[in-house]
């Protein structure tokens, strides 16, 4: 499939590209870009500064280009699909150089990955997620090539950049449905500050707010995990099995909670990601919850939903 080809596909298109370097980065980005100018198609680079600078030298100004900057943090992944359809409807093409994912926050990436497929399927633009493959784990890149449908290539030589179909790609729900479970945080094999069994919504909330007003973290991370965890708890007295058990970790710069019930957790696995309109469940808390704070979930032995603020949490309002 040429670069032409793959413009002219309708839809949604979801590509992945990973370089190991910032040249090669650049072997892909300049004629992605330069042929969107040519095409006269609106363009949006999210890309670093260094990127950005070098593609104005080599592609020049153009009423078609725009750039933004990159994410620097990952960010709350449900944030940045909330705000990805506004973005991506004014324009043809997006590259978007991502940020280094550690490895805790893989698993909502993941998630984010696969979802964008479903939330902006009626979108006709052509967006490419850039990763520096020296960041990625060999378990990262599995997880990518299974969340794009295409994968492109740099230029080489006299031969443009090349855009395939992506045969390592699954079915979004599919995919979601076999990957493993979150492993616990470090945090939670220490003892916690509090525990709580069976703990009213009234009384988490007031538990939360009192040990999070402790630490050093900002006033509204405070009031957004007391939001969260309210959510969380509440889901878990509606659709859960007793015993509910609110545990709470406080420490100087962050606050973990986790939420446990002996129910097998929600069926959908795009539950708090997606939109509720979006989504097969009501999950309306649950998707509040992910745009206020950092989740994930696991299983075994029940289900764990793990809430956390942290007072480094920059870049949570970031764009994907």
């Amino acid at each position: 499939m040429t670069l032409i080809e793959a413009a002219d596909r309708p839809g949604f298109r979801h590509e992945l590209f990973m370089h190991r370097s910032p040249e090669e980065l650049l072997e892909f980005v300049v004629p992605f870009a330069a042929d969107g100018v040519a095409a006269e198609e609106p363009t949006l680079l999210l890309v670093r500064p260094d990127t950005a600078a070098s593609v104005l030298h080599r592609v020049g100004p153009s009423p078609y280009l725009t750039y933004q900057p990159a994410l620097t943090h990952p960010g709350r992944p449900a944030m940045h699909l909330r705000a990805a359809p506004p973005m991506l409807s004014g324009y043809a093409r997006v590259i978007h150089q991502e940020p280094v994912i550690p490895p805790p926050q893989w698993p909502e990436w993941r998630r984010l990955e696969a979802a964008l497929n479903l939330a902006l399927g009626h979108h006709n633009t052509w967006a490419v997620c850039a990763y520096d493959q020296r960041s990625l784990t060999a378990g990262m890149v599995e997880d990518l090539h299974a969340t794009h449908p295409l994968i492109g290539h740099p230029a080489r030589r006299r031969h443009g950049a090349e855009h395939r179909r992506n045969d390592y790609y699954q079915d979004p729900t599919t995919f979601l449905g076999h990957t493993p479970d979150t492993p616990p945080d470090p945090t939670e094999l220490t003892t916690p500050t509090v525990e709580l069994v069976d703990p009213s919504p009234a009384t988490a909330r007031a538990t939360v707010h009192w040990y999070a007003s402790q630490q050093r973290l900002p006033t509204a991370e405070v009031d957004n995990l007391v939001i969260a965890t309210h959510e969380v708890l509440a889901n878990a007295i509606v659709h859960g099995r007793p015993p509910t058990v609110l545990r709470l970790w406080a420490q100087l710069d962050r606050i973990t909670v986790t939420v446990t019930d002996t129910g097998p957790g929600p069926t959908d696995p795009f539950v708090g990601l997606l939109p509720p309109e979006l989504s097969n469940s009501s999950g309306l808390g649950l998707w509040l919850s992910h745009q206020l704070v950092d989740i994930t979930r696991r299983h075994p032995h029940g289900n764990t939903v793990r809430l956390a603020i942290a007072h480094t949490a920059s870049g949570a309002n970031d764009l994907h």
